[in-house]
C-alpha cells in the first residue's frame, strides 16, 4: 500500500492510502490541485519521497 501525505490549506497533515502507484500519483496531483503543500509518498517498503521524486521514479512516458 502507498501512503500519500500532505498539509492542507488549513495546516492539517492528512494521509491517504492508495493501492497502486498509479493511484498514489493521481492522489498527489489531486492534492496539489486542492492547495496541499509538502506532499510526499511512502511506498510499500516504507521509503518516503517527495511527490516530484515519486513521479520521476515511475519513469513515465508522456509522449
Amino acid at each position: 500500500m502507498y501512503k500519500v501525505t500532505g498539509t492542507d490549506p488549513a495546516g492539517r497533515t492528512l494521509t491517504f492510502a492508495c493501492g497502486t502507484d498509479e493511484q498514489a500519483l493521481e492522489k498527489t496531483w489531486e492534492l496539489a490541485g486542492r492547495g496541499f503543500r509538502n506532499i510526499s509518498v511512502a511506498d510499500p517498503k516504507g521509503r518516503e519521497m517527495s511527490a516530484l521524486a515519486f513521479e520521476r521514479s515511475l519513469d513515465l512516458d508522456y509522449d
